[in-house]
Formats: structure tokens, sequence, C-alpha cells
């Protein structure tokens, strides 16, 4: 009786064990017809059980479902449960043969539903969660790619540049640069934000071989773009490395002189030393060569309006430039008090004035007939444009040409 007891308990077991085999089998069946409730509760039965609960195929299973459901819902959590239970599965046996024939579609699927769910956030400026989702997308590929199981998921250079920004966005900033570092590697050319961000995250922690290397990376890549000289001017000015910036730009002059670009990039880059802003974007101190390098820019812009009369830009910097002094020597003079005002001082002051006015206004009113024949302008020529309307707005008001006010003010009105 005692040995028949043992063995009508051993078959009780094995009767257990094959049924609950049963229920990831009769799982299986449910998903392939898409009873995804039945398949959830069938596998879960499986995992409840002591016998099933360990074996690979049981979870692999239940990463079949949750993938399933994921990718019909476009739902990120149940495709991270998906990505738990087949992790499980190739714990348990990391060659089960399912896995070595379609995990790495099956992987791909989780991959993506995760990734698009990043973006999806990032159209509607969830960061935080945006973030989240790129960060999980990269680990399920992460993991798969380190398995060695015959296949890959590549890289993504868009949502590795998009990973980095949406942290950014969120404030993370340490966890956004490794993802920005990542996609400047792969030279993820898409997006020129990319290096505008990453140059000013060097900036900030004060990596300036990184910073400096970062705007070089991103001149070369995108030469056209305004912004990348402008960031290199910083870096120069806060390192105080305006000499090495004048050799640098004085060589390139001199092997082009006959160069137009060459020479209107030049005059912009010295005039923007000789007038420095500080943080807040307001004036800072004049360089003790403001004089020298304000006729080196004047020079510049003039060679390059020799080199090309019709250019709008070159025009409206040479005006510009005549236009800021004429600004800068009305300033002294509002700030002499009213017994001042009569002195050969005050008089001397407002000569330059109205002579600075006089200068800036021809090169001023040839950048509005350009721009304006120009037509559709690009972002940063239409801010150039601006810029003009209003100064041209302010002489003529000097001047008392009523006319001309109100004809400039309806060009500003259209912009």
């Amino acid at each position: 009786m005692k040995k028949l007891l043992v063995s009508f308990v051993f078959c009780g077991a094995a009767m257990v064990a094959v049924a609950q085999r049963a229920k990831v089998s009769s799982a299986d069946e449910a998903l392939s017809k898409k009873d995804y409730d039945k398949a959830k509760a069938d596998i879960q039965a499986a995992l409840e059980n002591e016998k099933t609960k360990g074996e690979a195929k049981t979870w692999y299973v239940k990463g079949k479902i949750f993938e399933a459901v994921a990718t019909d819902k476009k739902d990120p959590q149940q495709a991270i449960e998906a990505f738990e239970a087949y992790k499980k599965a190739l714990d348990i046996n990391a060659k089960l043969p399912e896995a070595l024939l379609e995990m790495n579609q099956r992987m791909f699927n989780l991959y993506a539903t995760v990734g698009n769910a990043g973006y999806g956030n990032l159209n509607d400026q969830k960061w935080d969660s945006a973030f989240v989702h790129f960060r999980d997308a990269f680990s399920i590929a992460e993991y798969y790619n380190g398995k060695n199981l015959g296949g890959s998921i590549p890289t993504d250079t868009s949502m590795t540049f998009y990973a980095g920004y949406a942290a950014n966005q969120a404030g993370k900033k340490d966890d956004a640069l490794p993802f920005l570092r990542k996609a400047a590697d792969l030279q993820f050319k898409a997006e020129p934000a990319l290096y505008v961000i990453l140059a000013q995250t060097y900036e900030e922690k004060g990596d300036n071989a990184n910073w400096i290397k970062t705007i070089e990376e991103a001149k070369a890549m995108f030469p056209k773009d305004k912004r990348f000289n402008d960031m290199e001017m910083i870096y120069y000015s806060k390192t105080g490395k305006t000499a090495e910036l004048l050799g640098m730009l004085e060589k390139k002059m001199s092997e082009n002189p006959n160069d137009f670009q060459t020479m209107l990039d030049y005059g912009i880059r010295v005039d923007n030393l000789a007038n420095p802003r500080s943080d807040g974007k307001e004036e800072a101190a004049k360089p003790a060569n403001y004089d020298e390098l304000m006729t080196k820019a004047e020079n510049a812009y003039k060679k390059a309006i020799e080199l090309k009369a019709d250019d709008a830009t070159a025009n409206f910097q040479l005006g510009a430039l005549y236009f800021n002094r004429a600004v800068g020597f009305n300033k002294e003079l509002n700030a002499m008090d009213s017994k001042s005002l009569n002195t050969p001082k005050a008089k001397e002051l407002q000569t330059k004035v109205t002579g600075l006015m006089d200068q800036a206004l021809p090169f001023f009113e040839k950048a509005d007939t350009n721009f304006s024949a120009a037509g559709t302008l690009e972002p940063s020529d239409k801010q150039t444009f601006e810029s003009c309307l209003y100064a041209l707005q302010k002489i003529y008001a000097i001047k008392n040409e009523t006319a001309k006010v109100e004809a400039v003010k309806k060009k500003l009105e259209s912009l």
C-alpha cells in the first residue's frame, strides 16, 4: 500500500505538470486567435505553478502574448512586460530554439513600440516620458544585441539625438549628454540643433576642449549656419583667445583676398569682437583696441561691398557699424546735464552723431532695396531686414522725413 500510494502521488504530480504545460499550449493557441484575455489567463495559471513557472517556454509564451497586445494597442508598458518575459526565458535557457528562430523580429517589435511611444510624447512636448521611452527602447536593443542570437537591432541615429534632446528639455542635462555626444559621433545631420545644445552643454560644464571641438564639427557639417560662427565668437571671447581668432581670420583673409564671403565673415567677427555682449545680451565693456577693431571691420565691409555691391547683408553690416557708433555718441550726449549741452564737447558729439547717421543711411537704403527684391527670406535674413528697417525708421524720424517713416512702418508691419 505504501508503495502504491507513493506511485499514486507521483502520478498525480505528473498529471498536474502535464495539465499546466497544457495551459502554456492553450495560451499559445489563444494567442493565435487573438483571444488575448484567455491567453493571459492561461499563461498566468502556468506561471503560478511550481512545475512550469521555471520553464523557459512558459516565459517565452508570456512574452509573445504581451508583445502582441503591445503591438496591436501601441502600448509601451505591455511591451516592457513582454521584454522582461523574454529576458527571463533567455536567462533560463539561452539557447531556446524559438528564441534563436524568432527573437530578432520580436525584440525589434518591442523596441519599435516603445520608441514610437517616445516620439508620440516628443510631439506632445512631454519631455520626461519621451526620454524614458527612448531610454527603454535603447535598453531593449542593447540587451538583445549583447546576446549574440544571430541578429541585431541597428542603431537609430535620429532616436539617439531625440533621446538627448528630450532629456535636455526635461532639465536632465547629465542624462542628455551621452546621447547627444553619441549622435554627434554618428554624424547626425538632420538637426543642427544637436550641435547647438551639445556646445552649450559643454560651455555650461566649463569643458572648453569639447566646447570648441563641437563648434568646429558643426561648422564643417553646416557651413552656412551662422549660429556656429556666433558660437565660435562667444568661445574665443569667453576664453580670452581673441588674438588667436584674429590671427586665424586674417590668415584666411590674406589667402582669399577676393572672396566675398571671407571678407564679410571677417568684418562681422571683428565687429563682434569690438562690441562684445554680456550674458544678459547687453553691451559689455569695449576692448582696449576698440578703434583698431572697428577700422578693420569697416574696411572689410567696404571690401565685401566692392566685391558684391548688391549684397543686402554686407550693406546692412556697414550701415549698422556707422549707426551703432552714432548711437554710442548719442548716449554720451544724452548723459550730459542741461548746462553742458552748449559746450564744444556737446557740439562735437552732435556732429559725430549726425555725420555717422548720414554715412549709415545709403547702406541701409541699399540693403532695404535688395532685401525687398529678394522675395521670400530665410529667418536669419528676415531678422536682419527687420533690424535694417528699424534703423531706417529711426534715421528718417531724426531727419523729419515723415512720409519715409510711414513707408518703412508699413514694411515692418508686413513682416
